[in-house]
């Protein structure tokens, strides 16, 4: 099968057609493609966008917190002082108590103390009191029964003269 030039040229003519037809259709791919690759650059663009606005975000969210952070530190450090000053006060408050209750007891024994000597010097001087009375009941008892003895023997001894 010899391929005479004018069916060589008709082949080739139906060739060129063909690739007329697929070079078209590049192009249109071709085109469609530079469109997507513009609306692909847009949505990038959109995104480093947000992206920038979220890394901004981000930082400023870091430089927040870390002042948070700080201002926290402060707060505690303030807090934890107060709590410091505080508990020395209540302590020393409480040694001054401690000791104005101590010096009161003291105090106390002493007027106790006092109030018993004072009490032992009125009993010991009611008990002489006692002890005089005493004496002075036996020897006017004493006396009674001499001057009975004596009247009784007035009789007698008037008896014995009459």
């Amino acid at each position: 099968m010899s391929q005479t030039p004018e069916t060589k040229i008709a082949v080739l003519a139906t060739e060129v057609d063909q690739m007329r037809d697929l070079f078209g259709k590049l192009d249109e791919s071709i085109d469609k493609m530079a469109e997507v690759s513009g609306a692909i650059q847009q949505m990038l663009a959109v995104h480093e966008t947000q992206i920038q606005i979220q890394a901004q975000d981000t930082e400023d969210l870091s430089h927040l917190v870390e002042k948070r952070r700080i201002e926290n530190d402060e707060n505690l450090k303030e807090l934890h002082s107060r709590i410091t000053t505080g508990n020395r006060e209540m302590a020393k408050d409480l040694h001054d108590t401690s000791n104005r209750i101590m010096e009161a007891i003291e105090d106390l024994k002493k007027t106790i103390d006092a109030r018993d000597e004072a009490v032992r010097a009125d009993q010991e001087a009611l008990e002489q009191r006692i002890n005089d009375l005493e004496k002075r009941g036996y020897f006017i008892a004493g006396v009674a029964a001499l001057g009975g003895f004596i009247a009784g023997a007035f009789d007698w001894i008037s008896e014995i003269f009459s």
